[in-house]
């Protein structure tokens, strides 16, 4: 379509005479062709879909301590704040670089009054007036005074805003390489007649003039991706505005599923954010530590509202809704009558040299989540295959439903033993559809098993074989859905309930189906966990109860987003008391600590304009540590593409198969399986795996220290046992270091660097 397209354009741009000569020559023709093939490939390893190589640095500017009073230090950092503002700057003693949470000179820049206010002051709130207007006070905007405390770790600081009457304090405190910044739930007060909706703090931490310095922006969008600073051809207005968890659905409107298949932006799923000033030279990423709940992650590049590129978090203390006053959907929209109570801990953590890159944050982040045990050593991380296969699924008929029969479970001994004479030495099993009813519209209840996918003996003998091979076996399950009509739940007692009264539903393929109230799917998950161990499962996958994050309004059994995280890691830590092992497809951060294994993992970002790269952050927390699983490989247009993007991102394949051809799910939920017979795909399964293990099985249980972008479309990656791994996504043979790398292939290269 592209060569169509320039040809298009040289008819269009050439004279008549010239074009007419040039279709004479067969040389002058092929010569097109072949650049434009080159054309095609420079343009999409120039996109934001790759990693871009490194340039060469700008200097950085000197920046000064004027008018800002030293309050603490240690070894590693100095922290210093301007006591009006209470802006504040923090000298790395390592670099001799200054971090400044505003800008020097601000006259200079194209900024109004109130972004000049945003930027220099360390607070901004946004607040509800008594008519019902949002209003917008930084503490500099009606000069506020601020009383300040200084100790011998930092400062703590009571702002009384003049214009709103609210009141807040805020804690900075010195520890080690980092800055923790609190404020505390108590310490937010409501004015006389005016109600805090929203805050930043210290929002221009890291801010970059348009592309005075080399660096970029670390924002937490799928697998990871950067906003560099530089003049973009496709200058963005628009910021990036990501809700932590994804949107608290709690207080949304209801959105139609129903048939659309638009890709959706990929959710928030770790609360981290970063900036790089200098290349290898100097950074700071970010980890909100309480009140993520409520909190985005907001990044501008520069043309969004000001000439900087700048990336903060915000808090809501009250959301905005729809009151419905009609049937018809008639209403308004109102804010929450009741703040939100939740603290404020930011821990912004610096990087200095070798370690100030994505890659610096990444490894600084795992060792945090280390620190907490939110990570562990202990568990393996080992080359495997993920088969995941389709028992039965639901078919509508003009009077009942019946059960479309993909796969037996007996089968499944079968598919495995024809893996393994084909050196697919390793591997799970995970099936869905095993519920009586099949796949879709029978949550929350799950047993008995349906008939024509097996019976509870030979679930117990496959799993018996299977474990005589070492091979996990998982049923597939999700204790936060509850389809319409299903049993095992009462409709007007169970579901979780918006702010409005109204319950959250969802409707796809012909079939609605709400979200458990936590507080019920934990005690059916209890319930459930007997049952899996009597039918002898010892592993379950987990759908949708480890991702998805919402305040219900249930009058019996109301819960905050943060009260949900308490009762669906309670859920996660039964079944590891019961000894039945995890795997949690897309978890958010506070779920890592349950699973064994990572399913689906986002291999992209979400393609934002803004963005200008995409790379394997959370692929590097976890390495080394968690195994994590690509998405499903009989989906992908490009498979080669998708095989070397897993070995450079170190994750493992996976596949979602049935023994009879997908043809029969075309009047399924099921119909976006679009091919998945286990008979067609067997050969390119064993191949990725053969390629899978030939890379990654050299740096098993190992973790990435470094990853390196040699030339558009050729990434180095290390690993902490001194194994690289060069992946060549480009058409053409190349050489790094010595080490030849094939066309569209992958080299191995020991010791590393």
């Amino acid at each position: 379509m592209f060569k169509k397209i320039l040809l298009g354009m040289l008819i269009a741009i050439l004279p008549v005479s010239v074009f007419a000569e040039s279709l004479t020559s067969k040389e002058e023709l092929e010569d097109i062709e072949v650049e434009t093939e080159i054309g095609e490939e420079t343009l999409r390893f120039d996109s934001n879909q790759f990693t871009q190589p490194e340039g060469e640095n700008k200097p950085l500017p000197e920046g000064n301590l004027e008018r800002f009073t030293k309050v603490t230090e240690n070894d590693k950092l100095a922290l210093y704040v301007q006591e009006a503002s209470l802006a504040i700057k923090i000298q790395n003693k390592e670099t001799g670089y200054i971090w400044h949470s505003g800008v020097d000179n601000a006259e200079n820049y194209r900024l109004n009054n109130t972004w000049t206010d945003m930027v220099q002051s360390a607070i901004t709130i946004d607040y509800l007036d008594r008519r019902g207007n949002i209003k917008t006070e930084s503490i500099l905007t009606e000069e506020t005074k601020s009383s300040i405390q200084m100790n011998d770790d930092g400062f703590t600081a009571e702002i009384d805003f003049r214009g709103s009457s609210i009141e807040v304090v805020l804690n900075v405190t010195l520890e080690d390489e980092n800055i923790v910044i609190e404020v505390p739930s108590e310490g937010v007060q409501d004015g006389t007649y005016n109600k805090i909706v929203a805050m930043k703090v210290y929002p221009f931490l890291g801010a970059a003039h348009m592309d005075d310095i080399t660096g970029y922006l670390f924002i937490p969008d799928g697998s990871g991706a950067l906003m560099r600073f530089e003049k973009s051809a496709f200058r963005s207005d628009t910021p990036f505005i990501g809700a932590i968890y994804g949107e608290d659905e709690g207080f949304t409107r209801p959105q139609s599923t129903e048939d659309d298949y638009t890709y959706p932006a990929q959710k928030i799923s770790v609360p981290v954010y970063g900036a790089v000033h200098g290349v290898k030279q100097n950074a700071f990423i970010t980890s909100i530590e309480e009140g993520q709940s409520y909190g985005r992650v907001l990044a501008y590049p520069s043309g969004a509202s000001t000439d900087f590129f700048w990336v903060t978090s915000d808090y809501q203390y009250r959301f905005n809704y729809f009151q419905p006053t009609s049937k018809s959907m008639g209403g308004f929209n109102v804010y929450q009558e009741e703040k939100n109570n939740f603290n404020i801990k930011q821990k912004v953590m610096f990087l200095s040299d070798e370690e100030a890159d994505y890659v610096g944050m990444a490894n600084r982040y795992q060792q945090h989540l280390e620190d907490k045990g939110t990570l562990s050593s202990n568990k393996e991380d080992k080359v495997d295959l993920r088969l995941e296969l389709l028992g039965g699924e639901t078919k509508k008929g003009l009077i009942w439903n019946s059960v479309e029969q993909m796969t037996e479970i007996q089968d499944i001994p079968r598919f495995v033993e024809e893996l393994e004479q084909n050196d697919v030495d390793n591997l799970h099993v995970v099936l869905r559809g095993w519920t009586k009813g099949g796949l879709t519209g029978t949550l929350p209840q799950k047993f008995p098993l349906e008939k024509k996918v097996g019976s509870k003996g030979e679930l117990e003998e496959t799993i018996q074989k299977l474990e005589e091979k070492n091979i996990p076996f998982y049923l597939h399950t999700d204790f936060t859905t509850a389809f319409d009509g299903a049993s095992g739940f009462s409709g007007s007692k169970d579901v979780s309930k918006k702010i409005n009264g109204q319950p959250m539903t969802q409707s796809q393929f012909g079939y609605s189906s709400y979200y458990l109230s936590p507080a019920k799917s934990l005690e059916i998950a209890k319930k459930d966990a007997a049952d899996f161990k009597d039918h002898g499962v010892g592993n379950i996958a987990v759908e949708t109860t480890a991702s998805k994050l919402f305040s219900d309004f249930n009058k019996g059994m109301t819960s905050s987003r943060a009260e949900m995280i308490e009762l669906n890691q309670e859920l996660f830590a039964h079944y590891q008391e019961q000894g039945i092992d995890l795997s949690l497809y897309r978890p958010n951060d506070y779920a890592w600590g349950y699973m064994d294994k990572y399913l689906d993992m986002p291999m992209y970002s979400s393609n934002y304009m803004f963005v200008t790269d995409t790379v394997p952050f959370l692929q590097i927390v976890l390495k080394g540590y968690t195994p994590y699983y690509a998405t499903f490989s009989n989906f992908s247009h490009n498979p080669t593409e998708e095989v070397l993007r897993m070995i450079e991102f170190g994750a493992y394949p996976s596949f979602y198969l049935t023994r009879e051809s997908a043809q029969l799910l075309m009047k399924t939920p099921s119909r976006g399986l679009y091919t998945s017979e286990f008979a067609s795909w067997k050969e390119e399964l064993i191949s990725q795996y053969s390629q899978v293990k030939e890379s990654l099985g050299k740096v098993e249980n190992s973790s990435i220290v470094d990853r390196i972008v040699h030339q558009k479309g050729v990434s180095e990656v290390v690993y902490a046992n001194g194994v690289s791994i060069i992946v060549n996504y480009t058409d053409s043979d190349v050489t790094i270091d010595g080490t030849a790398v094939a066309a569209t292939s992958f080299s191995i290269k020991e010791g590393g660097n």
